[in-house]
């Protein structure tokens, strides 16, 4: 393969690119001599801003070649006879609103899981229990809830305070068991 630095060394004037447009219409067959070789196949598309052809050369690719590098010409084997395909734009402005509420509610949701002012060790914590409880555990500060069940800093199972008596033990047994790891 060719550089491209190499393939745009010597463009073509843009009058030349103007002709050379005017004979790439969409759907047709074409020849196209360049540079670095010929190529033959179905003009795709012609980007003018870009400089750029496609061309559909058959088994499902695509060749992509610069106005630029064109130098022999280009021969229509075949006209095209298909439209030039219109894109159909078409958005649903309440799907793009509930999406959009819906991004924002989860990075608010994320947000809410960071500790502000808290060791990393805290914040450790925190994310396993709530990732086993995550509607149930939050932050109120540098306190962690979880049920009715606070944790407070060093964060260790004596922290805990709160809850049932059931919620307590539970709660202080995994404390226990992230503080030995």
């Amino acid at each position: 393969p060719t550089p491209f630095s190499k393939l745009m060394a010597h463009p073509t004037p843009t009058s030349q690119v103007d002709i050379l447009i005017g004979q790439l219409t969409f759907g047709s067959h074409v020849q196209i001599h360049t540079k670095i070789g010929n190529f033959e196949g179905v003009v795709d598309c012609v980007d003018t801003k870009a400089g750029l052809v496609a061309l559909d050369t058959g088994n499902k690719r695509m060749t992509f070649i610069s106005l630029h590098n064109i130098d022999g010409g280009v021969r229509v084997i075949n006209k095209g006879t298909k439209p030039v395909p219109k894109a159909k734009m078409s958005i649903d402005i309440k799907t793009v609103q509930e999406r959009e509420r819906q991004a924002i509610e989860q990075r608010r949701q994320e947000a809410s899981k960071i500790g502000v002012g808290v060791s990393p060790h805290a914040q450790a914590i925190f994310n396993r229990l709530s990732k086993l409880f995550p509607d149930s555990t939050r932050w109120d500060g540098k306190t962690i809830v979880i049920m009715e069940t606070r944790i407070g800093p060093p964060y260790k199972p004596e922290s805990c305070v709160g809850g049932t008596k059931e919620q307590l033990e539970r709660v202080r047994k995994m404390v226990e068991t992230m503080n030995v790891r």
